[in-house]
């Protein structure tokens, strides 16, 4: 596969890693991540734009009904390659900080994990000797894990694998797979997408399947709820924490998050034991997944900018008179 042989030259991960594949590698489902990218598109610098759009016509499109990624489906392009036999990199989309009640006990385990993938990726793309279609793959990966690092459950493990082991009711799942179980982590990967009317939990639009996908930025049903998000939380109104560009900042963010809102309160529940969400959990969940959907696109356009974009050249320092 054409991913494997251009860019493994340049990733190191050990072997082991290569063999695992955690439960815990989703995060915001497809239409999720494009709607991601969507709201980074309209914080992106033209100059930048002109060379990522340049790039992602070279990544496989085999899993992606055969049509060329655009700067908003490229951000599906990592969960799209899990389609692939022998997929390596499911250690890269988290990072899991064992849970404490309060947050206070984030420690972050050794790499691969999705903050080294993240450096990894910006590494490709600085070096030189890097090929245009490794430069493609690891933009790719970037436009993917930094969605991964804004979903609170990929950053925390409560014994339960970023809540994949903490079965759940009570959340209407139109497109859940039959082999995989309703939990708590599959509610996180698409909690933008589920809210309260009327006292019950509803699912405002459904995800899209492959053949749906916008064709370019700014169409359909991704441009419209992406507008939706950014109105609630425009730029301007996180420009404070969109200038964090540590990463590990970000992990710690989704970390306690994860502690303090991604569970329903009271003990974890047995195992096969199923909890039924609340209304109330549920809507403040949609605002949180919100907040964090629109803070990764802020933080993606920040980070494709400094890397694809000449940076903006200092003021002079004005002449003293006289």
């Amino acid at each position: 596969m054409k991913m494997f042989r251009s860019i493994t030259s340049l990733f190191i991960f050990p072997a082991a890693a290569a063999l695992t594949f955690a439960a815990t590698a989703h995060a915001w489902d497809y239409t999720g991540h494009m709607l991601v990218d969507q709201i980074a598109y309209g914080q992106m610098k033209p100059e930048a734009l002109e060379k990522i759009n340049a790039l992602l016509p070279l990544l496989e499109t085999k899993y992606n009904a055969h049509k060329p990624y655009n700067f908003v489906t490229a951000g599906a392009y990592m969960d799209d390659m899990r389609a692939q036999k022998g997929y390596p990199y499911g250690p890269w989309h988290y990072i899991d900080s064992p849970y404490t009640p309060d947050g206070s006990g984030y420690a972050e385990p050794p790499p691969p994990h999705l903050l080294s993938a993240i450096q990894q990726s910006v590494d490709v793309i600085k070096n030189a000797q890097s090929t245009d279609s490794q430069k493609a793959e690891a933009l790719a990966m970037i436009m993917h894990f930094v969605g991964d690092a804004h979903q609170p459950l990929h950053c925390v493990d409560w014994n339960d694998k970023g809540g994949n082991g903490y079965f759940i009711a009570g959340v209407p799942f139109t497109d859940l797979s039959k082999k995989r179980p309703a939990n708590l982590h599959s509610f996180w990967d698409k909690a933008y997408r589920f809210d309260v009317k009327d006292g019950k939990v509803v699912e405002l639009f459904f995800g899209l399947w492959t053949n749906e996908r916008p064709d370019a930025p700014g169409e359909g049903i991704v441009a419209k709820q992406a507008a939706i998000i950014a109105a609630e939380f425009p730029a301007e109104s996180l420009a404070k924490e969109a200038a964090i560009t540590d990463t590990h900042a970000w992990a710690k963010e989704s970390y306690l998050l994860a502690c303090k809102s991604a569970y329903p309160p009271g003990p974890h529940p047995a195992n096969n034991e199923v909890i039924t969400l609340s209304p109330e959990f549920v809507q403040t969940s949609h605002k949180i997944a919100y907040q964090r959907m629109a803070l990764a696109g802020y933080r993606l356009a920040y980070l494709l900018n400094s890397l694809f974009a000449t940076p903006a050249a200092p003021a002079p320092t004005p002449t003293p008179s006289g």
